[in-house]
Order: structure tokens, then sequence, then C-alpha cells
């Protein structure tokens, strides 16, 4: 797949592409804050009503790489089209459930938005890789990776200003909204980015697509049940043990139907590339690295002996320097190249999560907890989405450019799929500060071993 793109349209290219990035990437916080109304309001406990999160983070997860696969088959400029609408219907189903049907009707347009944001996210960054010419193509990755940052950080704030701003009863609203930005950003779509990619023909790997997607399913499924503390007993269990099995057995026929595939879904030469493979590995570590900011607000609050519910305040230290982390650090990967550029973020990260767990958590203040939360988000963005996708399209040729990133982008999402156990086990199994000194330790280690898994990485020639 050949990309030509004239000089006047990157700027309208970056754009819209970060537009989708932002909608998709607001979508996934936006609920979290607003769960426990929505339950509430459809009469559920905790265990029923933490679905609304979960099946939009499985369904993504399994439904990313078979979309970067048909963007790479279809032209992804026409799936980034298409998934725009996708998401847009997800959305409106989700608050047409509180009228019609109620929460089983929540869920299933929860799992098509899933489908909506796992075309979006990846063909953008794919797009912006692969459209910018070499020298500026960091600073773009860099640019987007700070758009999928800042939406990540403000889904949960935007998520409560709707519904503060409506009323709890009116929750629906925060769905509703994506309408006509969906269309505003559709209309967008199909004005600038005509003929930007050229499809491939060929029959879609359909068998393979099915099997792929049942077995990420299963596997995800199977990981969130594991207790890390209390492995032996846990994996047993049939919520646990019955999805894992199915997903080993199910990854044994995928394999058989993928070497028979005249164009298997997912590329099994993937794996024989140590690049790709090392920056698998370097994913994932960051997926787990990622998802320890969801920890930050209840360590903040433990520390400071501050009131439930105020620890987010101290998020935005970490949002503020991992937006600024981004661009910087795309910038540095266009004239150093993406392995300097993510051991830095990432031996930045060593430091300061050393720094909390050893300085601040003994010695607690406002200052020192802003500043080694601070030099936590620089190291994020540095660290987060423009190295890793650099490394994956300097490995890959343009054609199978999506789905190299969906397929990293699926095993990131693994790694936020177990990382919460393990750190979670650390603060319930060591009452007070020592809990959470161990879990901070725990993502220290993390990237150390991230760092020595980017060491081994060196492009192919």
């Amino acid at each position: 797949m050949k990309v030509q793109v004239k000089e006047t349209n990157y700027k309208a290219l970056l754009i819209i592409y970060c537009l989708g990035l932002l909608i998709g990437g607001l979508f996934v916080g936006m609920v979290a804050p607003v769960r426990t109304v929505i339950q509430t309001d459809f009469g559920l406990d905790d265990s029923t009503g933490i679905w609304m999160i979960n099946i939009y983070t499985l369904f993504y997860a399994a439904l990313i790489p078979i979309i970067g696969k048909l963007a790479d088959k279809f032209g992804r400029n026409r799936i980034f089209s298409v998934c725009i609408l996708i998401f847009m219907t997800g959305a409106i189903i989700c608050a047409l459930s509180s009228y019609v049907i109620g929460f089983p009707l929540l869920l299933v347009g929860r799992v098509i938005q899933a489908c909506g944001a796992g075309g979006m996210i990846p063909v953008a960054n794919a797009e912006i890789g692969t459209s910018f010419p070499k020298e500026k193509r960091g600073l773009a990755l860099g640019i987007a990776a700070a758009v999928s940052g800042i939406s990540n950080v403000l889904g949960s704030g935007v998520g409560s200003l709707i519904v503060d701003l409506v009323g709890a009863d009116n929750w629906n609203v925060m769905f509703f909204v994506a309408a006509p930005i969906c269309i505003f950003l559709f209309i967008l779509s199909k004005v600038f980015l005509k003929s930007n990619t050229t499809a491939e023909s060929g029959k879609m790997d359909f068998a393979g697509s099915v099997l792929f997607i049942v077995q990420v399913l299963m596997l995800l499924l199977g990981l969130k049940g594991l207790d890390f503390f209390n492995l032996k007993e846990s994996i047993v269990q049939p919520n646990v043990l019955i999805p894992l099995v199915l997903a080993v057995v199910l990854m044994g026929v995928f394999l058989l139907v993928e070497k028979r595939a005249g164009d298997p879904v997912f590329h099994i030469e993937f794996l024989h590339s140590r690049p790709i493979v090392v920056t698998m590995v370097v994913s994932f570590f960051i997926g787990c690295i990622i998802i320890a900011m969801m920890l930050v607000p209840e360590y903040a609050e433990y520390i400071m002996d501050a009131p439930e519910g105020s620890g987010g305040y101290y998020m935005l230290a970490i949002g503020i320097t991992s937006m600024i982390g981004p661009p910087l650090g795309g910038k540095l990967v266009d004239k150093y190249g993406p392995k300097i550029v993510l051991v830095s973020g990432l031996l930045l990260m060593v430091i300061s999560y050393s720094f909390l767990a050893f300085y601040v958590s003994t010695s607690p203040s406002a200052i020192s907890l802003i500043i080694g939360l601070a030099l936590v988000g620089l190291g994020l963005g540095f660290a987060m989405g423009s190295p890793t996708n650099y490394m994956i399209l300097e490995n890959t040729s343009p054609k199978d450019s999506t789905s190299a990133i969906a397929s990293v982008a699926l095993v990131r999402q693994i790694g936020t799929t177990i990382a919460p156990a393990i750190f979670v086990g650390f603060t319930t199994n060591n009452s007070g500060v020592v809990g959470y000194q161990q879990m901070l330790t725990c993502i220290a280690v993390f990237c150390v071993l991230a760092i020595i898994v980017t060491l081994f990485y060196s492009p192919k020639s």
C-alpha cells in the first residue's frame, strides 16, 4: 500500500486523525466515574455494573488486530470513516438503553463502541506514521500520542462534568453528545482524506478472524480472574481455568488455520522478526506501566491523608507533563531514533517511581509528591506511543503497517489487563505504606525490564 499525501494535506490529516484519537480515548475513561450512577439507575450491583467497562476493554482488545487487517486490505481512510459511524452508532445505542431494554442494550452499545474505537485508534497511528516523511514522523507520532494521553486523562473528568451539568438522571446525554462530534469528524474525513491509501484485493481470512477474536476474549477473560498472590488456588477456579484452556486450544487451531490462509489475519512472520518481538514485549510492559496511573489517586489520598475522591487532582501533575513529553520525545526520535528516547523515558520513570516509593512515601509533602508525579508523567510521555509505533513502522512494510500497530496495541492491552491485579495485590496483602512502596517498586522494576528488552532492539536492515 503506497501512501500519497500532498504536503498541504499534512496538517488536515494530522488534525482529523488526532480528533479520532481524542474521541476514542475520551470514551475509554468517561464511563468509569459515571458507572455507579448508571448501575444505580438500572438497579445493579458492582459485580454486574463493572461489565459496562469490562466488555468494552475485552472487545476493544480482541477487535483491534482484525480491524487493523481490514484497514490494510480495504484502505485505512475508508475503514477510519466507517469506524467513526460504528462508534457513533454504539454511543446512540448506549444512550437509548436508558429508555428501552436497559442494561443488556447498554452492553451491546459498548461492544459496538469498542469496535469503532478499535478501528479509529490504530488506523490513525498507522496513517500518521506512514504519511509523514521520515524526518517528521517522530514528531507527528508524538503529537498523536499526546492527544491519546490527554484524552485518557480528561475522559473521567469530562464524564463527571457532563453528569454534573445535566443531572444523574440524564447520564445518557454523555453518549448522545458523541453523535454530532462523530458526524462532524466523518464529514471532515470524507472531504480531506480522499485517495490517501489504496486498498488491496483478496479474500478476507474470515475463519482466522473469528478464531482470533474468540481466543483473545477467552485469554483476557481468564487473566482478569487471576490472583497473582494466590496463583495456585485462583488458576483452578472455573472462571479462570475454563477460559484459559479454551484460549490455548483455540490458539492451536488458529495457528493451523493461519498456515493455510492465503492472506492471514495475523502475520506469523511478525514473531520471527527480532525487532518486532522486542517492540511487542516492550509494549506489554508499557501497558503495565500505563495502567498503574489508575492507582495514583488512591496512593496520593493515603500518604497525604486527603479526603476520598480528592486524589484525582494530583493526576494533573502527570497529565500536564505527559502532554509535553510526546511531542518533545517525537522530535528527539526524528533526530536520534526511537531506542534512545524510549530508554530515556523508561529510565526517568525508574528514578521517579523510586523517588515516590522511598522518599515521598516516608516523608510525604504536596510539593515532593507533585514533583515525583510530574517526572512520572514526563517519562511516560517520552515512552508511550511515539517510540514503539515508530519502531514497528520501520520494521514492517506500509501495506502491513496497520495490522502491525494493531498487534502491538493488543499486546499492550494484555499488559493493562494483567497488571492491576499485581499492583493491587501489594496494597491488599501489605497494610499501610509498605504495600504502596512495594507497588511503586514493582512498577519501577517493570520499567527496568522494559529497558533491558529495549537494549536488544535494532531495526532490520
